[in-house]
């Protein structure tokens, strides 16, 4: 009798959405479906690593030995820690559980990842992202990176003040896509204050005209795509927006090159950000490699829960020729 498959879901205690479209279209093709909340460890999740000298290793979830064909890596979060604890020890306490959640689960380097954990910390370099879009073809707008002030005022004024300022890493996840610090438009008036960046560098890149904002779920070389009307997204539709998504269809080039990209990132998932100009040009903004999807599944009815539990299955089912994909590097 041929085993059922097992995946394992990584999500967080507070994900009401997307991690159960995947895992309700898993079991309805016959896979065993385990979901960790990564919040829960160390506090409320038993799970450990057992290594013997000579006998290797197991990763245990309670008394269970985890043995999975897949992984879906949804959400690595925080740990919840006692609020009793000091600023410093919960920063400290913190710090060690994610080291230590992280090489956990490096014991499951022998099943399918969607996507490995140090793959995709590799790919979130927004720099190597816009390097690499820019090399294959993408089209991708002037950007700086800096922490000097004097550099980020001659940018602003090299364009004409069209200038966006933004951070590289979200202060939070929500199913609008939102949190953290919006991307905004950058006025003379905060010239002044760009002093600020000698405690913390930011990007800057030329503000880009918008007929339309995509939000492209990338799967395994399938693009699901949600557009907002370009008048009413505002400068970062996750803050602002009072558009509907509709749906997009990328043209062949466009999505030939974020292939290519994908690829090069070695990315099975993400959501990739691009604009469409009023002249029609499309440019490149970002890829998040477990990027928020679940508005494009809601409003519009964008198969991706089941898009990602055929990947998953199939990357499960395929041969891995006996060698162990590691969940740091492929």
């Amino acid at each position: 009798m041929t085993r059922e498959p097992t995946v394992l879901l990584l999500s967080h205690s507070q994900e009401p959405f997307c991690t159960e479209r995947v895992a309700g279209a898993l079991r309805a093709r016959g896979a065993r479906v385990l979901r960790v909340d990564t919040d829960e460890f160390p506090g409320r999740l038993d799970l450990r690593g057992e290594l013997e000298p000579g006998r290797g290793a197991r990763l245990m979830l309670a008394d269970e030995a985890l043995v999975v064909d897949a992984v879906w890596l949804w959400r690595l979060w925080p740990a919840r820690l006692d609020e009793r604890l000091s600023a410093g020890h919960r920063e400290a306490g913190q710090r060690e559980s994610g080291t230590a959640l992280r090489g956990l689960l490096d014991l499951l380097g022998d099943a399918a990842w969607i996507d490995p954990i140090d793959r995709n910390r590799a790919a979130d370099s927004k720099t190597r992202q816009l390097r690499l879009a820019d090399a294959l073809g993408l089209v991708i707008p002037p950007t700086l990176i800096t922490g000097e002030p004097a550099a980020a005022r001659r940018f602003f004024a090299a364009h004409d003040g069209q200038v966006v300022a933004k951070l590289q890493t979200s202060l939070g996840y929500t199913l609008a896509g939102g949190g953290g610090l919006p991307t905004r438009l950058l006025r003379p008036a905060d010239l002044d204050a760009l002093d600020g960046l000698r405690h913390c560098p930011m990007m800057f890149q030329r503000y880009v005209p918008k007929a339309c904002e995509l939000r492209i779920a990338w799967v395994d070389g399938q693009a699901l795509v949600g557009a907002l009307d370009g008048a009413r997204c505002g400068v970062d539709w996750r803050h602002e927006s009072t558009a509907t998504w509709e749906p997009h269809i990328l043209p062949d080039a466009v999505h030939q090159r974020l292939a290519a990209l994908m690829q090069r990132l070695g990315l099975r998932q993400g959501a990739i950000d691009m604009i469409v100009t009023p002249t029609g040009e499309y440019v490149f903004l970002e890829v998040n490699p477990a990027g928020e999807w679940g508005m494009l599944e809601r409003d519009l009815g964008l198969p991706i829960g089941e898009a990602l539990a055929a990947a998953l299955l199939r990357l499960a089912s395929a041969p891995r020729g006996g060698e162990r994909e590691d969940s740091c590097t492929r």
